[in-house]
């Protein structure tokens, strides 16, 4: 291995390994809805880390379920419901009216 390639590889390394772990990594939220208000009942809310999966709470206090949608079909977060991929459109994630219990944030 020529020197120069070596000195390339170990800066690298070292660079990487000073960044603040922010920086180097990101925040999966899922959006997971606490199901804590009768806002969340019954009306399927979107699951960040996949537009094909939403979540649906089916009672208050209880855990929020994922489900999937069609196949050939997203999540569409304006129309809680699952369209043609023809008609989704990507937008930010919305935050649900809860969060579960012992959730933090990013």
């Amino acid at each position: 291995m020529h020197p120069q390639a070596f000195s390339w590889s170990l800066a690298c390394c070292l660079v990487l390994l000073l960044l603040p772990s922010g920086i180097r990594s990101m925040c999966n939220d899922s959006t997971e809805p606490g199901c804590l208000h009768p806002a969340e009942l019954q009306i399927p809310q979107r699951y960040c880390l996949d537009p094909t999966k939403y979540w649906l709470c089916s009672a208050i206090n209880s855990q929020a379920h994922l489900h999937k949608c069609q196949p050939n079909t997203g999540f569409d977060q304006d129309l809680n419901a699952c369209v043609p991929w023809t008609a989704w459109e990507w937008k930010p994630c919305q935050e649900p009216p809860s969060r579960p219990p012992g959730w933090s944030g990013c």
